[in-house]
């Protein structure tokens, strides 16, 4: 194994690469997983010479074997209306993340974060999540013979809740805010002996997946997408940085992160210096309706290090990029996989001439049907 120790996003502290830890002890900030990348540059053309599939970052993955529905490697697509209608500048391209097994960018994460409780040896897990995550939690852990408890808001969308119900998962409505489930999540974790799954460090190290993947498929010059718990820019952000350690690629995109005007903790934060809790969140975007993003800071340095911004858009504007995918490109999303698209076009004088474009569109227009 590659791994070399576990860090914590905010004040540093180190932990075992074998301690089953979630959140810092001392400062409660995220952990992140260091990887051994001097041994691991020696493997580069081996890494290089496979076939573009999930397995392909293997060693990056901090599990002896993932648990595999078929994940990861969507396409780049570029734009086949939209670009040239609008008089884009510049190229615009899209990877839809719809494509995964369950319809989101989350089996990314899933993938590793189940194969950690089989590694584990324990026999049940435990998630909060707004939807998406739930439903892909809930599909791995059947396919692992894991059972599967899932906690979601009040106000949780009724289509992901067949979704994750259709796995045999337990799911839950609490009612309180997002934060509250994770809160509750993670003390039925701790006193009854389920493996806490969520936005923490193994499910960052699957979805880098995202980041490692574009590093090789395209040179973006912008990459904007959906924030909302955080952990999908910190996660595309740290396989860019290891793309380029390892010398599979020198792109290294600015990253621009789009939050829902109704819920924007990441975006207050980015424009006023403090990351606080948002009172009474309401959007559309239900899949990005964080109160209080877990991986927050860790977002707000991946946009400083990329040298990008954050920015919010409307439930209108989402609805209006929504329509536009679907209806000029074929691409059908949920409103907040089209968080990138209409951030872009609020933001797009800023983007440079002849510059290339990613949007990331996180999640599949069936799970929100109209």
């Amino acid at each position: 194994m590659f791994e070399k120790f576990i860090q914590c996003v905010a004040c540093g502290k180190r932990y075992g690469k074998d301690e089953v830890v979630f959140r810092c002890e001392s400062c409660g900030s995220n952990l992140e997983i260091i990887f051994d990348y001097r041994k691991l540059k020696k493997i580069r053309n081996d890494i290089k010479s496979r076939p573009f599939y999930y397995s392909r970052y293997r060693e990056l993955f901090p599990v002896k074997k993932t648990v595999s529905l078929g994940e990861g490697f969507t396409p780049v697509i570029r734009s086949k209306n939209i670009e040239k209608k609008l008089k884009l500048p510049f190229e615009l391209c899209f990877k839809p993340e719809l494509l995964n097994p369950t319809g989101s960018f989350k089996d990314r994460g899933s993938s590793i974060e189940v194969a950690k409780v089989v590694e584990k040896g324990f026999g049940k897990a435990i998630v909060a999540s707004t939807g998406n995550m739930g439903a892909s939690i809930a599909a791995y852990s059947a396919a692992a013979g894991i059972r599967c408890r899932v906690l979601v808001p009040r106000d949780a969308n009724q289509f992901k809740m067949r979704q994750i119900l259709s796995y045999g998962a337990r799911a839950e409505r609490i009612r309180k805010g997002y934060s509250d489930v994770i809160e509750h999540a993670e003390r039925i974790a701790e006193k009854k002996g389920y493996f806490l799954l969520g936005d923490y460090l193994y499910r960052r190290e699957g979805t880098k997946s995202i980041g490692l993947e574009i590093s090789e498929q395209m040179k973006a010059d912008y990459v904007f997408l959906p924030v909302g718990n955080g952990i999908l820019i910190s996660a595309l952000w740290k396989g860019v940085r290891e793309a380029n350690l390892l010398g599979l690629s020198k792109a290294r995109p600015r990253l621009v992160g789009i939050q829902a005007k109704g819920c924007c903790p990441v975006f207050r934060a980015w424009k006023f210096g403090k990351l606080e809790k948002i009172r009474n969140p309401r959007t559309i975007a239900d899949a990005i309706e964080c109160d209080f993003p877990l991986d927050g800071l860790n977002a707000l340095k991946s946009l400083k290090e990329s040298g990008g911004f954050a920015d919010i858009v409307s439930d209108k504007e989402l609805l209006k990029a929504r329509d536009m995918l679907a209806k000029m490109e074929g691409l059908s999303v949920e409103p907040s996989a089209a968080a990138g698209l209409a951030g872009l076009l609020k933001a797009k004088e800023v983007v440079k001439e002849n510059s290339r474009v990613l949007c990331i569109l996180t999640g599949h227009g069936l799970k929100e049907p109209v």
